[in-house]
């Protein structure tokens, strides 16, 4: 009997590590991930997704410092800042401190399709340029960069892709990654394409959380997570900052830092 006790000891200190890891730490672990697009870069440009803000966390200042250490010059925001219980006055404040550190241009996500009058409030007031369903050109350091905004799930409709002329860098930026599936003409046109959405799962099992997103209609797709090639067009899906629903497991905050 005493044994007996002893096991379940020992399995409810490790569901409870399990839970402190999955609900405390993790979430608030920030891991930087870097594409380097060039062998004498001279320019920094910043990409992150899934914010989903709730209240302020750890993981805010953590990222917004790692930001200034890495003197960005360029930060793009792939949607999804809203949660079910957005405190909207630290989602504006956040946003404008982030606006300090570099110029930003964000898409929406699914989280902001039905409240884009107020997101498009804050995001106007902190500096926030969205590029929903049009392109803009960008110069800095004396590199012309393109960029393309897309609508969350709404695939290309609409869409005021780059004009035919000679970038350093084109960029389409993406909320969903399902979206990119059969679009193989348009996304060949671009060297990188950025998303987000999946959160990498969130809470990741080999195999079987791969399989779910995969095989759940309108989520992944066969773009997951991590980076991707179609011929010469780089395709990253990040796993973002946040989430609808608390906690990750195997599923790190990302920053992604991009070198050109």
């Amino acid at each position: 009997m005493g044994i007996v006790h002893l096991k379940h000891w020992k399995l409810c200190l490790l569901l409870f590590v399990l839970l402190i890891y999955a609900f405390v730490l993790e979430p608030n672990i920030l891991m930087v991930e870097r594409l380097k697009l060039s062998d004498t870069p001279s320019l920094k440009i910043a990409f992150f997704a899934d914010i989903h803000i709730w209240i302020q966390k750890p993981l805010h200042s953590l990222f917004l410092n790692e930001l200034r250490q890495e003197k960005v010059d360029l930060i793009l925001f792939g949607g999804d800042v809203l949660s079910p219980y957005t405190d909207m006055k630290y989602f504006a404040e956040f946003f404008t401190e982030l606006a300090s550190i570099a110029p930003i241009y964000a898409v929406y996500g699914n989280w902001e399709e039905s409240e884009t009058a107020v997101v498009d409030r804050i995001f106007k007031q902190a500096g926030v340029q969205v590029l929903h369903t049009r392109s803009t050109v960008v110069e800095i350091h004396g590199k012309k960069i393109g960029i393309t905004g897309a609508p969350s799930h709404h695939y290309f409709s609409w869409t005021r892709f780059l004009p035919e002329e000679e970038f350093d860098l084109k960029i389409l930026m993406v909320h969903a990654p399902n979206m990119l599936e059969g679009s193989a003409d348009i996304l060949k046109k671009y060297d990188l394409v950025l998303a987000g959405h999946t959160h990498g799962g969130q809470f990741y099992f080999p195999w079987i959380t791969e399989w779910v997103l995969k095989s759940t209609r309108g989520f992944s797709g066969r773009y997951f997570r991590g980076m991707y090639k179609l011929d010469e067009t780089k395709i990253y899906v990040t796993r973002g900052l946040g989430g609808w629903f608390p906690g990750r497991f195997a599923s790190l905050p990302e920053l992604v830092i991009i070198e050109l």
